[in-house]
């Protein structure tokens, strides 16, 4: 089966296949996937939030510990405006430090692979790429 609407536990599998394509995988388990993608991580999350609506998460972690500056928050910004899919946010917007995460969620159900594919490798590039702006 190509698509998410399989048993809920190859979904982990499946997508790991598919974004082995772009990025080291670093753990499966029975409901997600990390991905390393550039110098980011990225945990990828089956859910099923009602009957037929079969979603994945994306967590990607950006950038760890920066100084919470009003330059960081106006580079945080610039690069979300310029984000296709998902959102980029600081973790800890009132902290010395923050973590920069990028969180998008989408309905996966009836994607085959290769839609699937273009979705993730679109939406983990985007954060690679925020996550290389960010850290000059």
């Amino acid at each position: 089966m190509t698509e998410l609407s399989a048993p809920r536990s190859t979904w982990p599998s499946r997508v790991a296949a598919l974004v082995a394509e772009f990025g080291e995988v670093v753990t499966v388990d029975a409901d997600s996937v990390v991905v390393q993608v550039g110098s980011t991580r990225a945990s990828i999350r089956a859910l099923e939030l009602a009957a037929g609506l079969e979603v994945l998460t994306v967590t990607q972690l950006v950038a760890l510990d920066l100084p919470n500056t009003d330059a960081l928050r106006d580079d945080v910004e610039d690069c979300d405006a310029q984000l296709s899919f998902g959102a980029l946010r600081r973790s800890d917007p009132e902290g010395v430090t923050t973590d920069v995460l990028q969180y998008y969620t989408f309905p996966a159900g009836s994607l085959d692979d290769m839609p699937l594919l273009t979705v993730l490798h679109m939406v983990l590039s985007a954060g690679a790429d925020a996550a290389q702006q960010l850290s000059g």
